[in-house]
C-alpha cells in the first residue's frame, strides 16, 4: 500500500528492480527496446508495434511528430537504466496516470524479454517503488541521484554524463529525445547546462535512496 497518491502536477521518483536479482538488460538491444517502450507507453493509445529493426527509428518518429501518439500520460523528466533496475522522475498529468503508464511499460517489456529469453512469469518486482518529491529541493537532488547512478558501475565512474542509457547527457549535451523528455522542468532553473553539471557534481548523494 502506497503512503501517497499520484496527484496532478506533482513529481515522483519511480524505481523498480528485476526479480531474483537478474539483469533487465543483457545487451544493447535490450536497452534500445526499453527506451522505445518508455516513450511508446506514454500515451492512452496502444504502444506502436515494435519490430526488431524499428528502434530507435520509432522513437525518432515520435519525437519528430511523424507518429501521432496523442496526449502523454506523464511528463518524463529524467531516467537512468541500470543493468538490474531503472530510475525515472515522472510528473503526474492526471491522477492515476503514473500507475497506468508503469503498467504499460512493464507489461510490454516483460513480454519482449520473456519471448527473447524463453522464460515465463513476472520480470519486475510485484510493485514499483515511488517517492513523492514534495518540494523543489528534493526534485533537484533526486535528479542528481538518478543521473549520478551510473557511477556505481566501475567503468562509468567519473564518466556518468557519457552513459548512453541515462538522460544526463541530454541535460548537458544535445537532447536526443526532443519534446519526449521534459528536461526543462529542471534545466530552466539553471543558467546553462554547465551550471547544472556543477550542481550535480556538488550535490550527488549515492545514499539518497
Amino acid at each position: 500500500m502506497r503512503s501517497h497518491i499520484f496527484a496532478k502536477g506533482e513529481f515522483y521518483h519511480i524505481y523498480t528492480h528485476a526479480i531474483e536479482g537478474r539483469n533487465l538488460f543483457n545487451d544493447e538491444r535490450d536497452y534500445q527496446r526499453f527506451i522505445t517502450v518508455l516513450f511508446g507507453a506514454n500515451s492512452a493509445l496502444s504502444i506502436p508495434r515494435i519490430e526488431k529493426n524499428s528502434y530507435p527509428n520509432l522513437v525518432w518518429e515520435m519525437r519528430d511528430s511523424k507518429l501521432d501518439m496523442g496526449e502523454p500520460l506523464v511528463d518524463i523528466v529524467s531516467f537512468c537504466f541500470m543493468p538490474t533496475h531503472i530510475h525515472l522522475i515522472l510528473g503526474e498529468r492526471a491522477g492515476g496516470n503514473i500507475s497506468y503508464f508503469m503498467h504499460k511499460l512493464q507489461v510490454s517489456f516483460s513480454k519482449y524479454y520473456n519471448i527473447r529469453y524463453d522464460r515465463r512469469g513476472h520480470l519486475f518486482e510485484r510493485s514499483f517503488n515511488s517517492k513523492h518529491l514534495e518540494d523543489n529541493d528534493y526534485l533537484l537532488n533526486v535528479s542528481c541521484y538518478v543521473h549520478g547512478n551510473p557511477g556505481k558501475i566501475s567503468m562509468w565512474a567519473g564518466k556518468e554524463f557519457n552513459y548512453p542509457w541515462s538522460s544526463y547527457q541530454d541535460f548537458i549535451l544535445n537532447n536526443r529525445w526532443g519534446g519526449l523528455l521534459k528536461r526543462d522542468i529542471i534545466l530552466s532553473q539553471f543558467n546553462n547546462p554547465d551550471e547544472y553539471q556543477s550542481f550535480l557534481e556538488q550535490n550527488y548523494n549515492p545514499n539518497l535512496v
